[in-house]
């Protein structure tokens, strides 16, 4: 008997009962795919120590990061809790720390360059509605035709991240190109469909299409299409914005996440004025502004 077979069908049917997302299924099967390769047998016989040594190795051998080794313990878990049935031989073991990295952005100006380099309808519409409606990719290439209301100017986002729905508003400078997109390519279902018709595109094909954009324009940016996003959120924090509004459009169940915005603002950052300019400005006096600061200088000096 395969029993790797065994236990990754075993996972499946688990997650699937439960309703988790086709990517958290996909995500969990191949971390276990992978642990059961690397430990052939009886799981049930491994504990804790074994388990995190298994961890350890990912993030040292394999160059893992923190959050990919956090998703494998969280597969790892969900596996001997609910499939195995012996939560015992995980206990304990603790997360990675992760990085706390600020999210990638660009400029106003780069993301205008950016979408007009795109001379394809196509191309330049599934990237307009990332941008313009601060979707994931998932959300795009899922998205419908019956998800839009051009009536009341929204956009439904259905089974998001978390498996909730939310509404955004639909750009109105997008309307009339959405109206002659649809009429001149007769889509079926999806806003955005494969040369299979009624099929949405793969999340693979519209990242490709954002890294060609940024080629042809002329962008180095590290971040991928996901960077859209966060293009989104933080260009509507610096438009002044509410945050609570942001948040409910990101679809996000906590205001911490969204806060995250709040270091990548410029707006603030630009009114204020370095110590330099101001010792360049005015001399060593300039630099305090005032007595109290002045004299601090002096002592520090």
């Amino acid at each position: 008997m395969d029993w790797n077979r065994y236990w990754l069908d075993r996972l499946t049917r688990e997650l699937a009962q439960r309703n988790f997302a086709a990517s958290t299924r996909d995500n969990y099967t191949a971390a276990l795919k992978a642990f059961l390769t690397a430990h052939p047998g009886t799981p049930s016989r491994l504990g804790p120590d074994a388990i995190g040594r298994y961890l350890l190795q990912c993030k040292e051998d394999r160059s893992l990061g923190a959050s990919t080794v956090n998703l494998i313990l969280a597969a790892l878990v969900f596996f001997y809790q609910h499939v195995l049935k012996a939560p015992h031989c995980i206990a304990g073991i603790p997360r990675l720390k992760e990085d706390k990295k600020l999210p990638s952005v660009l400029g106003v100006t780069k993301v205008k360059d950016l979408l007009e380099s795109l001379a394809n309808e196509k191309h330049r519409m599934m990237l307009s509605l990332a941008y313009g409606c601060g979707l994931r990719v998932s959300e795009v290439v899922s998205m419908k035709w019956t998800d839009l209301d051009f009536d009341r100017s929204v956009l439904y986002v259905r089974l998001g991240k978390g498996r909730k729905d939310r509404v955004v508003m639909l750009p109105t400078s997008l309307v009339e190109d959405l109206n002659g997109y649809r009429q001149r390519n007769q889509p079926i279902t999806y806003l955005f469909e494969s040369h299979l018709a009624g099929k949405p595109l793969s999340k693979r094909t519209v990242q490709a299409v954002f890294e060609k954009a940024c080629e042809k324009a002329g962008i180095v940016h590290k971040g991928g299409i996901h960077s859209l996003r966060h293009s989104f959120a933080t260009h509507l924090l610096e438009a002044g914005t509410d945050l609570r509004f942001i948040q409910s459009m990101l679809g996000h169940s906590s205001s911490k996440t969204t806060e995250r915005y709040t270091h990548v603002t410029t707006g603030n950052v630009r009114r204020v004025v370095s110590p330099l300019d101001r010792l360049r400005a005015g001399g060593v006096g300039g630099v305090g502004g005032g007595r109290g600061v002045g004299c601090a200088a002096t002592v520090l000096g």
